[in-house]
């Protein structure tokens, strides 16, 4: 018999096969947690008491892998014992087996979901064992007996568990589970990847892009477009009558700011990157906010274009290029914002007690993967080009030597230059000698970019504060 209190609820169908088994079990409340091994922490018992499961598939369906927060799951050995392929099953399966537990809080009891059981016979069951019962707060304890009655249809196998690497962390609330990270990594990605749960490119932006593809477009063609879209016309145009592009006419209209001023190539590319990124909202503050990304979209955007510009003949990337990818190069941020609500803040607590000077470290500890490849990978799924989709995935890579290398090169160029900036005056001997020699360019010519971009930094920041609202 179970307890049963209103206010220490667990999932509705544990409770029931509980209550039906006649398990007696107690419900341990504790504070907010985001891995087993934090439940474990924050519970004061030792992780190997405390059992999770790994929902995985297989050319049968759904299966689930149970084991202690002190272990982790090994896809390849489990594949191999069960003579199959195993793989990370999808969020869709689990948002719909799983309807009464959030998020990464499935309690380990394939049965009562009606799932096959694996379970690691090489690892000894503690007297007491602690499940996670649903939620972010709450854990069910039983009996060594009871939870191994839960588990009388599992299927035994050996050493597809393999102990967390504990080593260097301060304390035990610092110690990350890898194997929950890890997963939490493939479930992120399987959900990107899945037509079925993609954010579907924003109208306009396929618009262009299909306008973009076609050999025979005019400036009409894209002035109409352009025009059907009062605030992607107003940024436009903004843009054309900034003052670094020295046009001494009136900029009045969105022909004359494609035919006199930017050019077919730099409004199409301009128009795109910002069709793309401006239907996702997540919050402005913060690390990752609305504010941050667009500001420094907007001056990585321009300081790229007019960097372009400087780069010999012979190796020098368009422009309107250029202007793209330093519009969306950070695009994961948007999306795990849009997708993984949840995930996005975690991180930008993570990010704003650590600092950002390991950032691709944290968010790879923490999410399992890096802002660079959650955008890739919808950028991809969306087919737009293939500069913009492995410059994304790439800009942090400083050994990238592969296609559209300038490209990575310039992103990273930009990112260097504007993190100076942020800092302070941008010098002769803060400047990255290896990226410029080979992109070609002089110290003499980077300053004078730089100083271009420092003049003109209130319309760019009038074009952030629109883009963010």
């Amino acid at each position: 018999m179970g307890v049963n209190r209103a206010d220490m609820a667990i999932a509705k169908t544990i409770k029931q096969y509980l209550d039906s088994k006649h398990i007696v079990y107690t419900i341990l409340e504790v504070p907010h947690f985001e891995s087993p091994m934090q439940a474990a922490t924050l519970a004061n018992i030792a992780p190997r008491s405390l059992y999770y499961p790994v929902v995985m598939r297989d050319s049968f369906g759904l299966m689930m892998a149970v084991m202690p927060a002190s272990h982790k799951l090994n896809y390849e050995r489990l594949s191999k014992l069960l003579h199959r392929n195993i793989s990370p099953a999808y969020q869709t399966q689990l948002s719909s087996v799983f309807a009464d537990c959030q998020p990464g809080n499935i309690p380990p009891v394939g049965i009562a979901y009606g799932l096959r059981t694996v379970i690691d016979a090489a690892l000894s069951t503690p007297e007491e064992v602690y499940i996670v019962a649903g939620d972010h707060s709450r854990l069910i304890k039983m009996s060594r007996k009871n939870f191994m009655l839960l588990q009388t249809n599992a299927l035994l196998a050996s050493d597809f568990a393999e102990p967390l690497d504990a080593a260097g962390a301060q304390d035990g609330e610092e110690i990350a589970n890898l194997a929950w990270s890890r997963d939490l990594g493939a479930r992120i990605r399987q959900r990107v990847e899945q037509a079925t749960e993609l954010p579907p490119m924003p109208e306009m932006a396929t618009r262009i892009f299909a306008l973009r593809a076609d050999p025979n477009a005019e400036v009409k063609d894209l002035t109409q477009l352009i025009e059907q879209d009062p605030s992607l016309a107003a940024q436009v145009m903004r843009y054309a009558n900034s003052p670094y592009f020295g046009y001494q006419g009136r900029v009045d209209t969105i022909q004359t700011a494609i035919a006199r001023v930017l050019g077919f190539d730099m409004v199409m590319n301009l128009a795109l990157g910002l069709a793309v990124a401006k239907p996702f909202k997540i919050p402005r503050q913060g690390p990752f906010g609305l504010d941050r990304y667009w500001r420094h979209a907007v001056y990585s955007a321009t300081l790229m274009q007019l960097l372009s510009k400087e780069i010999p003949k012979d190796r020098r990337p368009r422009p309107g290029t250029c202007y793209l990818i330093g519009l969306l190069h950070d695009f994961g941020y948007l999306v795990l914002g849009h997708l993984f609500r949840d995930e996005f803040d975690g991180l930008s607590k993570r990010v704003a007690e650590q600092g950002r000077d390991q950032l691709t470290v944290i968010e790879k500890d923490y999410l399992g993967v890096t802002h660079g490849e959650l955008g890739y990978w919808l950028l991809k799924a969306w087919g737009l080009p293939q500069e913009l989709v492995l410059s994304t995935r790439e800009h942090h890579h400083e050994q990238y030597t592969g296609p559209y290398s300038v490209y990575v090169n310039m992103t990273q160029l930009s990112d260097h230059l504007l993190e100076a900036y942020e800092a302070g005056e941008v010098k002769d001997d803060q400047l990255p000698g290896e990226l410029m020699q080979a992109l070609g360019l002089e110290a003499q010519q980077v300053i004078r970019v730089m100083t271009q971009l420092i003049e003109s930094d209130t319309n760019l920041n009038e074009m952030v504060r629109r883009l963010a609202a």
